[in-house]
């Protein structure tokens, strides 16, 4: 039987923020008990799952159709606890019970009411997340590490428990900044685009030379809150793997998947486990759209208020390449030929954050540099440039922000001798990194999914 049909729900637990007083039975009835949570695994439909690389964190959104006025009877307000335990093909899907990571309950949409029915959707985060709202960072942070400043905002004023703090990357710019009461995931984000990963001989540490691109992402995955770099990222996509090797070594030896396409998907047997189910581009190379973003060469200037002048920064995508070495997913970058991109087809205006600080920082400058925020933003664009979707079984181990392997059939007749196999289209195929993911588990239907939106800057296989 395919994973397909094999994932179930174990337990799903809600428990109110107060405990409820329930009187059974009728108003003549006082007999009263107390209850502090309650069971409705029966009643979930569907369960849906989301991880995103340009999110801060996780959600989920459960289904509910139940007969017993869940929904008025609890009451469901909001800030309700949910235990969840759900059974996969590989491996169990924990929130709360053992791992000490609940969800709760942020929102309840899409409630309808019928004659002895009730159907609505409950919408969940973790605890972190409603954190968030509640608290700001407000106090000065000194010149350092970015990625040190991650980690003080996730462990002193999120209060994340440190086994959810899982990949940190150091990064190699010093930076210091005051925290303006901000909230702690806008700061996260916001210093994503200054941060440089460390490269080389570098250990990280203050004063390292770095020589990767500036741009990193913040992200909560299943495991945990990340801070990573594009580098980083475009790194694992270039393993020199052994050209004979099987699908089964490089996700045992590697951690990279490998999923294949041929159009024709079954119900049953358990060959399809690492087959695409269905696919289409949402996103290709736009010549005049790359043009107006500034993709291949743009001019910045970066306005110092406290010294009242511009500096302008002139950045050439190809030469940046050529020059610094930067790292691609696949074997070339869309980057027409002659002289439409040697011009610049943008040009920025932004703010410096001299004058702007306390005296220590206006004295010696906030860390970042001026070059690093230009690049960054072209380093962005280029990551996006190739966008795929597709849909696979139901697979909980992938991770947002890690490398897949997908093989695609070359349009066309099979090759010659009548094998009945095609050869792989070099231009599609190959390493991508999944942007965002969707585990969907439906009980009506038994379709259990995984939706997968994947890029990369360049086309065909390393």
């Amino acid at each position: 039987m395919s994973s397909l049909l094999k994932t179930h729900f174990k337990r799903i637990i809600i428990t109110p923020e107060n405990k409820i007083i329930f009187k059974k039975g009728g108003s003549k009835d006082e007999e009263k008990r107390e209850v502090d949570n309650l069971d409705i695994t029966a009643s979930v439909v569907s369960f849906d799952y989301y991880e995103d690389i340009l999110s801060p964190s996780i959600t989920v959104d459960l289904k509910i159709s139940t007969t017993q006025a869940l929904y008025s009877l609890v009451p469901i307000r909001g800030y309700e606890r949910i235990d969840i335990v759900i059974g996969t093909d590989y491996g169990d899907i924990t929130f709360g019970d053992s791992n000490e990571n609940p969800l709760y309950v942020v929102a309840i949409e899409r409630l309808t009411q019928t004659e002895g029915q009730e159907i609505f959707t409950l919408k969940c985060c973790t605890l972190e997340n409603l954190k968030n709202e509640t608290v700001r960072c407000r106090n000065r942070f000194p010149r350092g590490q970015i990625s040190s400043h991650v980690e003080t905002i996730l462990k002193d004023i999120l209060e994340v428990d440190e086994a959810r703090i899982k990949k940190i990357e150091p990064s190699a710019t010093e930076y210091g900044f005051m925290g303006n009461n901000k909230k702690a995931f806008y700061t996260c984000t916001w210093l994503c685009p200054k941060a440089v990963p460390v490269t080389g001989s570098a250990t990280g540490e203050a004063g390292s030379q770095a020589k990767g691109t500036a741009g990193f992402f913040f992200y909560e995955d299943y495991d945990g809150f990340n801070f990573r770099s594009v580098d980083k990222m475009i790194d694992a996509t270039q393993v020199e793997y052994p050209e004979d090797i099987t699908s089964q070594d490089l996700s045992e030896e590697y951690g990279v998947e490998t999923y294949t396409y041929s159009g024709m998907i079954s119900r049953d047997g358990n060959e399809n486990e690492k087959q695409i189910i269905n696919h289409y581009t949402d996103k290709t190379t736009n010549l005049q759209k790359n043009l107006r973003v500034g993709l291949y060469s743009n001019l910045t200037y970066f306005y110092d208020p406290l010294n009242w002048k511009a500096d302008a920064i002139q950045f050439n995508l190809a030469k940046e390449i050529e020059e610094a070495n930067i790292k691609t997913a696949g074997d070339s970058v869309p980057i027409p030929q002659g002289d439409i991109t040697k011009f610049a087809s943008r040009v920025l205006v932004r703010l410096g954050d001299s004058g702007m600080w306390d005296h220590e920082l206006n004295e010696k400058g906030s860390g970042r540099t001026i070059s690093d925020m230009a690049k960054s933003f072209s380093r962005y664009t280029l990551l996006f440039q190739q966008s795929l979707n597709i849909t696979i079984p139901c697979n909980i181990n992938l991770r947002v922000g890690t490398p897949i392997r997908l093989i695609f059939p070359k349009v066309g007749p099979e090759e010659s001798g009548g094998t009945g196999t095609k050869e792989s289209d070099q231009e599609l195929s190959g390493i991508y990194l999944i942007r965002s993911l969707r585990h969907h588990f439906e009980i009506t239907e038994g379709r259990n999914v995984s939706a997968l939106n994947l890029v990369r800057d360049s086309y065909g296989i390393q």
